[in-house]
This record gives structure tokens, C-alpha cells and sequence, in this order.
């Protein structure tokens, strides 16, 4: 494909002087030159604002484009871009109605392409199509409202959901690649009765700002705010920073999109990394008057709330022991007895994997939220 790109090349030069123009032997230029390609001013002369002793000053200010040359005629056409059809809604009987993602064939706010679908027209795909995006962080992020590709693109999505995704018809045609829309047209599903969240209603067609309510999505945010506030509060970091090859703990984690078993694992050692195995134990500890040589980092931070005089913090610490267990009895080890009676406690065969990792993420957003009231300080009124 020939791209008809031109350069441009910007100047900003300044100079100036302490020797007058007559010690400089010049005289004063006030010139301008300008025609289709370039445009130019020169000046020189006595420097009459000057704070610092100069005396004369010259300036060249300008621009000069490089236009590319015509393509020639018989240069082969650039390939044709395809629009796949996404299923926007269903008729009377039931079958799926469909319609490109042009963004430049839609209905727009400018009153163009009337008839057509507005470019704001929700699609709703199955949550599995985040699924290749959260295993692979060191090239995707999935955070609050968006999915991005390394710096090649990035795609608004309504994603404050449990069991479903939802994208604008028009940002499908105009934020992805033809190949990558393939991949999001096997996961798309009617609306069926489908909206989309509060969230994204009240960001996108109110000028709202608004927090979004699933629960991994509300820990990212939270446990970023509590540890840079902190730090900057105390002066040390209550969660140890990750190491780089650990990130993907962070980056990757989530709810499951369903109910299973080894995402589950893989999603509760993650958890546990960042809520339990980040904790500052060496700095936690100094705030506690009697360490005993046994003393991990939940029992130290369990006598560091003692020592602060914090109140009501049992139920966190229980959640810490409750997600250690878990970690401890089935993801990171051979699952037996004592796994058995720690997923009959949590009600884990009843319920499902993802509705009781939704539980646990809930949990650490609690936990995060009580350190910030309890630990940090109040914020001045103001007067």
C-alpha cells in the first residue's frame, strides 16, 4: 500500500547578543518569504525587552513541507476493507439482524447516514472473548472500560459486566483490524434482553464520572490509590511493589468468565501474590511491639492493627487466612482433606468457582477500603 504522507519540517530559531548591532556591524532584517511549499520570517534587530544585558537579538521562524510524489496511475488499488456484519438485534421470529461496522456508513450525531444504525449501537459478545486478552499481559491490558494492544490499538468496552461484553458498533470497524474483529465476531450474541451497565451510561451518554461495580475492576483501582496514598502518607510501601516477573498477577487478574477449575487456580494464586505475599512484613513488624519467631506476615499484620488501635479488623484478617488456605490446600498444592473442608465452608461446590472468586475479590476491596480509613489520614476540610 502507497501512503501519500508528507514531511514537514518546523524551525524556531532565537540567538541573541550583548554587542550592539553597530559593535555587530549589521543592520536591522524584517523579511518574509513565502510560497506553496515553505514560509519563512527572519528578523534581526536592537533587543529593546531584554532582562539580561542583550542588546541585539535575531529570530527565523518558518516551516518547509516535502509533498510527496502523484502515485502513479498504474499503481495497483490498496486492498479493500472488509466491515464483517455484527448481530445489532433480532426481528419478530426471532433470527439475528445484522450490520456492518463501517463507522463511515452509520448514523452520527452530525445527522449523516440517517437511516442507517447509529455508530453508538451496542453489540454484546460472550465474556470469554476477554479471555485471550487477560492470558497474554505482556501484550494486552484489560482495565476500566477498554482493552489495549501494546500501542497498535486500544478498544472502548462496556466491560462492568459478569457474564457478557458490549463494544459500539462503530468502534468495532473504526478501533480493530480485520482479523481482530473476526476473533470478537465468534464471541457476539444478540441482545436479548441485554443492556448496558449503569456505568458505561452514565460515563458515556451523561458526561458522568462514574466507578465501575465489578468487583476486579473496583480492586485494581482501589489497591493502586491505597498504595501510592500510602506511600505518600508514611513514607514506606504497605504492599511491596511487584517484581516485573510478577506483573502479570496484577495485569492478568480477574474474574473468571466461567466456572473453571484451573482459571480458578491460576486467579486465586494471583490474588494471593498481591493481597498476602506483597504484604511489607519487615516494615510491618516495626510497628509491632512482641514478634514471635514463628509470626508470618497475616499474624504480623494482625498485631500491627493491635498496635495502631484499629478496631474491626478481624473479619479482614479471617478473609487473608481464608484466601492463604485456599492457595495453600488446592492451587499450589495437591488438593486433599484439608482442601475438601475449606471449599465446604465457602459453599464452593453449590455456588460455582466464579461466584465464589467474586466473593473473594469483593473481600480484598473491602480489606483495601478499611486500610485506607483506618491507616491513612483524614483529608482537611475545606474552608
Amino acid at each position: 500500500m502507497m501512503k501519500q504522507m508528507a514531511l514537514a519540517v518546523f524551525v524556531d530559531s532565537f540567538r541573541e547578543s550583548k554587542a550592539s548591532m553597530e559593535e555587530l556591524k549589521i543592520t536591522e532584517v524584517n523579511e518574509r518569504f513565502v510560497n506553496k511549499k515553505y514560509a519563512f520570517h527572519r528578523l534581526v534587530g536592537p533587543d529593546t525587552l531584554s532582562i539580561n544585558d542583550t542588546k541585539t537579538f535575531g529570530k527565523i521562524l518558518g516551516k518547509k513541507f516535502v509533498l510527496p510524489e502523484p502515485i502513479p496511475q498504474n499503481w495497483p488499488n490498496e486492498k479493500v476493507r472488509v466491515y464483517q456484519e455484527f448481530i445489532i438485534d433480532t426481528d419478530e421470529k426471532g433470527n439475528p439482524i445484522r450490520h456492518a461496522c463501517d463507522p463511515e456508513k452509520l448514523a452520527d450525531y452530525f445527522g449523516r447516514n440517517k437511516e442507517a444504525p447509529n455508530y453508538m449501537t451496542p453489540v454484546f459478545f460472550q465474556s470469554k472473548v476477554l479471555t485471550k486478552y487477560y492470558s497474554d499481559p505482556g501484550k494486552y491490558t484489560v482495565c476500566d472500560g477498554r482493552v489495549k494492544c501494546a500501542g497498535l490499538w486500544s478498544l472502548r468496552v462496556d466491560n462492568d459486566h459478569h457474564d457478557y461484553v458490549v463494544v459500539s458498533l462503530g468502534d468495532l470497524g473504526r478501533d480493530l483490524s480485520e482479523g481482530e474483529r473476526s476473533y470478537w465476531l465468534s464471541f457476539n450474541i444478540p441482545p436479548a434482553g441485554r443492556k448496558i451497565s449503569v456505568t458505561n451510561a452514565r460515563r458515556a451518554f451523561l458526561g458522568q464520572f462514574a466507578e465501575p461495580e465489578r468487583a476486579d475492576l473496583r480492586l485494581k483501582k482501589e489497591y493502586k490509590r491505597f498504595c501510592m496514598a500510602f506511600r505518600e502518607a508514611k513514607g514506606w510501601d504497605f504492599f511491596l511493589p511487584l517484581h516485573e516477573e510478577d506483573e502479570h498477577c496484577f495485569v492478568g487478574l480477574h474474574l473468571p468468565a466461567s466456572d473453571n477449575q484451573a482459571e480458578f487456580d491460576s486467579q486465586l494464586v494471583a490474588l494471593t501474590k498481591i493481597m498476602i505475599d506483597s504484604l511489607n512484613e519487615e516494615a510491618i513488624a516495626q510497628g509491632v511491639i512482641s514478634i514471635l519467631k514463628d509470626d508470618r506476615g497475616i499474624n504480623k499484620l494482625e498485631k500491627y492493627f493491635q498496635a495502631q488501635n484499629a478496631s474491626s479488623y478481624e473479619d479482614h484478617i479471617k478473609f487473608l487466612r481464608v484466601l492463604q488456605n485456599l492457595r495453600s490446600t488446592g492451587a499450589a498444592h495437591r488438593k486433599g482433606s484439608n482442601y475438601i473442608k475449606v471449599i465446604a465452608d465457602l459453599n464452593l461446590q453449590d455456588e460455582g468457582q466464579q461466584k465464589v472468586f467474586d466473593k473473594l475479590l469483593s473481600s480484598a476491596c473491602d480489606f483495601i477500603y478499611y486500610l485506607g480509613q483506618t491507616l491513612l489520614p483524614d483529608e482537611p476540610e475545606e474552608a
